[in-house]
């Protein structure tokens, strides 16, 4: 402990005087670009919302009719527009307050460990417990020059975290920073050949893992609320713009309905949501808020169906599989799959917005206990010294 305390004040006199003692890195902090590809994408999207809706009003207006097809589809482009604007809104806050803050980050690098300092808080992380590094996103597709995308340092899961997430505010672009910490933790260790067995009652693990009793050297994953972004929101908002300009068609156009259209009408705005929730949480309570259970032998995961397992030794790789996919909340955008490849079984595909952690620290953490890394094998203690009662 005394070591570590040592290296530990060392790092935070770099920060505050600004120089970093020898063989010490303290890392230069540049505030990150807000108006990236991303950034820009919120920054028009309430234009873009503002145009939609002017549109829709106006094509209402010379319609003279609530229920015009022309109008009604502009009004689902723009509540479609304005559900992006709340969405890339908030992300977009997250980046300002990142920006806005930069002077007060900070991160030193020491032979013995790292220390990251956040305007509310220091992480300190012992460089023998780093797993890997891992910048968000496939080095194939990412653009070249600067950009805001995280650098995560992965590490040892019995620090009481799986990852450290580093904002783009070091260095000149998030790639150096990953270049730079890849060098600083050195190569990862030899291989070694998993030697537990699997348990012979794999639901009694997890569940055991659920209720917080896992055992020693097992990672648990939990899973977040990530899914909310599969909902059906495409028939929703077709639901709405019908209501709405039934709503405002008149006694007309309502004299013109039976009761039993108006029935189904606000049925269907009902019964679809209330039936994907219904599915979803058929699919996702069984897992009991966990998205894998990560043992010695073997990784977990439930299903409606029941346990799946994998020992280590029949995994044949992880990778990470990306499509480009469209919806009316996120628009054009990258749906991700962490692949667990097998031996003599399918593949195991699990959608990063069920997993709780981004695909790279999970891919990173698999390949870990894959290898034999994980879980880390603590030195021996030293023997006892007998004392003079003892003898």
């Amino acid at each position: 402990m005394s070591g570590q305390t040592s290296w530990v004040r060392r790092a935070e006199r770099a920060l505050e005087t600004g120089t970093a003692a020898d063989g010490d890195t303290r890392v230069v902090v540049v505030r990150p670009p807000l108006l990236d590809a991303d950034g820009a994408k919120a920054v028009l999207a309430p234009v873009l919302a503002a145009i939609a809706w002017a549109a829709a009003v106006f094509r209402e207006v010379v319609a003279e009719s609530s229920l015009d097809p022309i109008g009604m589809l502009l009004r689902f482009v723009a509540l479609g527009l304005t559900l992006r604007v709340i969405l890339l809104g908030a992300v977009f806050a997250g980046r300002v307050r990142t920006w806005l803050t930069t002077s007060r980050h900070g991160l030193v690098l020491t032979s013995e460990g790292l220390l990251y300092r956040t305007p509310t808080h220091d992480v300190v992380v012992p460089r023998e417990r780093v797993v890997g590094i891992a910048e968000r996103g496939q080095w194939q597709t990412r653009k070249a020059g600067r950009r805001w995308s995280e650098v995560f340092v992965v590490v040892d899961p019995a620090l009481g975290r799986t990852h450290v997430a580093l904002p783009p505010v070091f260095d000149d672009t998030p790639g150096r920073l990953a270049e730079r910490l890849m060098r600083w933790r050195g190569s990862a260790p030899e291989p070694r050949e998993a030697e537990a067995e699997p348990a012979s009652l794999a639901s009694r693990v997890y569940d055991a893992a659920a209720a917080g009793l896992a055992e020693p050297g097992t990672t648990v994953v939990r899973h977040d609320l990530g899914w909310l972004k599969k909902g059906p929101y495409a028939l929703l908002l077709v639901a709405t713009v019908a209501l709405d300009g039934l709503s405002r068609g008149g006694a007309a156009v309502w004299g013109a309905l039976e009761p039993w259209m108006i029935a189904g009408l606000f049925l269907a705005l009902l019964a679809v949501p209330g039936r994907w929730l219904w599915m979803t949480r058929r699919e996702v309570s069984p897992r009991k808020g966990l998205a894998m259970v990560l043992t010695p032998a073997e990784v977990l995961i439930r299903t409606r169906q029941g346990i799946l397992r994998a020992r280590w030794k029949e995994l044949v790789g992880v990778t990470v599989d990306a499509k480009t996919k469209w919806s009316v909340l996120e628009g054009a955008h990258e749906a991700r799959q962490l692949v667990l490849t097998r031996k003599h079984a399918p593949a195991i595909r699990y959608d990063e917005p069920y997993l709780g952690l981004p695909v790279e620290v999970g891919k990173l953490l698999l390949d870990a206990y894959r290898s034999g890394w994980l879980p880390r094998e603590e030195p021996a203690a030293p023997p006892r010294a007998a004392s003079d009662e003892e003898q």
